[in-house]
Formats: structure tokens, C-alpha cells, sequence
């Protein structure tokens, strides 16, 4: 297994994340709102997922 298939999705995750604080912190519309929300519970439901698979 190559680093770069190891860490493509948590690299992923962790980008979505600062996206979805980011957008959080700065945006002062409704968009950048859901855009937070929508990016912050993506890891959830990779974790979720990962749950029920198992």
C-alpha cells in the first residue's frame, strides 16, 4: 500500500473540515452556513458508515 493511497481520504476528511470551519467563522450568509454544516458532518458520516459496515 503507497502513502498516497493511505492517506488520500483522511487527507480529504481533514480538508473538508477546515472548509467547514473556515466557512463557519467567516461566512455571514446563509450559504456559507449550510456550506459549514454540510462540510462539519461529512466526517460524521464517514463515521457513521464505518459503524454500520462493521
Amino acid at each position: 500500500m503507497t502513502v498516497a493511497r493511505l492517506w488520500k481520504w483522511p487527507l480529504v476528511l481533514a480538508a473538508l473540515t477546515l472548509f467547514g470551519l473556515l466557512a463557519a467563522l467567516l461566512g455571514q450568509d446563509a450559504v456559507w452556513w449550510i456550506a459549514s454544516w454540510v462540510t462539519l458532518a461529512a466526517p460524521l458520516a464517514v463515521i457513521v458508515l464505518c459503524i454500520l459496515r462493521s
